[in-house]
C-alpha cells in the first residue's frame, strides 16, 4: 500500500492506530529514511530497548531462517504487549521472508505486532517494494529529499510543539543554519532549548551565538585541537577540512580571530588587572565555545599566542605571494607546531 508523499507525515503521527501489520521505508534520502524510520519505531514501542517488545532481525539471520520474520510476528511478548519486530539494511533475504509472511491467510488479522523494514533506494522492479506496494495490510514510505518549504514547516512545527518565541527571520535563519537533515535539526533544537531555560524566548542574535553551521563546525574543531595543542589532530582535522573544499586562507583567518580573542583577554588579565570572567566575556563568543575557551585561556602563554598569530601572518603573507601552493603552506604551518611543540 503506497502512501502519498502528501499524506506521509499525518499517516505516521497516527500510524499506531491503522490496521496494518507493517511498514516499509525506503528511498535514495538517507538522512530522511533514518529519521521516519526512528519515529514510526517510537510511535510503536516507546521504549526502544525493551527486549520483550522490540525485535532486531538482521539480514544474516533472514537468509539463515527465511521464516524467522512470520515466527517473530505471530509471537507473543512474554509480559504483553504490541511486539516491534525492526529490519534493517534489509536485501533479497528480506524480501523472502515477507512472502513467506503474506502467504499466511489473513496474515495481518492473526498478530498485532508490527514490523518495520528500512531499506535504501528501491526501484520500480524491486520484489521487495513490490510486495509491500500490493499488499494493502503493509504501508510504503518512500523517502526523497525535502524541499525548503518542508523542512521550514517541519523547524516551524518543531518550535511551536517546543513552546518557544520566535520571530520570521529567526526561521529564516535556522533554516540556512541547519540545512534539511531532520534529525540534526532536533538535536540543535534541544542544545538551545537547554540554554534559553524557561524564557524560551529565540532572537536571531542568539542564533548566531548558539548556532554553528556544518562548515563552522568543522572548523571549529580544528581550532579547538590546535588550541588544545592536539597538534596531530589538528593537522588530520586541516586535511580533511582541504578534501571538502575549505580554503587555507580561510583557515587562517578563524585561527588568528580565536587565537587573537585569547590574547586580548590574557593581556587584560595579565597587563590590565582584570578578573578572568570579565575578560572571557568581553570576547562576545559564541555559547558553545567558551567552555573550551576558558581552557585555553589558563593553559596558553603569551609567547604562544605572539609566536603563532606572527607565524599565521607570514604564512597568509607567503600565500598571496604565490611562492608556494596555499594547502602546503598551511599544512607546513601545522607540522612545525606538531614537532615544536614547545610553549
Amino acid at each position: 500500500m503506497k502512501i502519498a508523499p502528501f499524506q506521509i507525515e499525518n499517516y505516521i503521527q497516527k500510524i499506531a492506530g491503522e490496521k496494518i501489520a507493517g511498514c516499509l521505508i525506503f528511498g535514495p534520502e538517507t538522512s530522511v529514511v533514518n529519521y521516519r524510520f526512528d519515529l514510526i519505531a517510537k510511535k510503536i514501542s516507546p521504549n526502544l530497548s525493551d527486549p520483550f517488545l522490540v525485535a532486531n532481525l538482521s539480514k544474516e539471520r533472514l537468509s539463515e531462517d527465511k521464516g524467522i520474520l512470520a515466527d517473530e510476528f505471530f509471537s507473543f511478548s512474554m509480559l504483553g504487549g504490541r511486539k516491534l519486530i525492526l529490519v534493517k539494511d534489509c536485501d533479497v533475504a528480506a524480501s523472502a521472508a515477507l512472502k513467506i509472511l503474506f502467504e499466511s491467510e489473513n496474515f495481518a488479522q492473526k498478530s498485532e505486532n508490527f514490523i518495520l523494514v528500512q531499506a535504501g533506494d528501491l526501484d520500480k522492479g524491486s520484489a521487495l517494494r513490490k510486495l509491500a506496494e500490493d499488499n494493502p495490510y503493509f504501508a510504503t514510505i518512500a523517502c526523497y529529499e525535502d524541499d525548503e518549504r518542508a523542512i521550514k514547516k517541519f523547524l516551524q512545527d518543531e518550535l511551536v510543539k517546543r513552546q518557544v518565541k520566535f520571530t520570521a527571520q529567526v526561521l529564516e535563519l535556522l533554516l540556512d543554519k541547519f540545512g534539511k537533515n531532520r534529525q540534526v535539526i532536533l538535536s540543535e533544537l534541544e542544545k538551545i532549548l537547554v540554554f534559553l531555560g524557561e524564557e524560551k524566548n529565540l532572537t536571531t542574535e542568539l542564533v548566531e551565538r548558539l548556532v554553528l553551521s556544518e562548515a563552522e563546525v568543522s572548523t571549529n574543531e580544528f581550532i579547538m585541537n590546535f588550541a588544545a595543542k592536539k597538534f596531530d589532530l589538528a593537522f588530520l582535522q586541516a586535511e580533511k577540512l582541504f578534501k571538502d573544499g575549505v580554503e587555507a586562507v580561510m583557515l587562517i583567518r578563524f585561527l588568528s580571530n580565536y587565537l587573537q580573542k585569547l590574547y586580548h583577554a590574557k593581556i587584560e588579565i595579565e597587563l590590565n588587572g582584570s578578573d578572568f570572567e570579565s575578560a572571557v566575556k568581553s570576547q562576545r563568543l559564541f555559547f558553545k565555545t567558551e567552555i573550551e575557551f576558558r581552557k585555553h585561556l589558563k593553559n596558553l602563554s603569551l609567547n604562544f599566542l605572539i609566536k603563532n598569530l606572527r607565524d599565521l601572518e607570514e604564512v597568509e603573507i607567503k600565500i598571496k605571494s604565490g611562492v608556494m601552493p596555499a594547502k602546503l603552506l598551511f599544512t607546513a604551518f601545522v607540522q612545525d607546531s606538531l614537532k615544536q611543540n614547545i610553549f
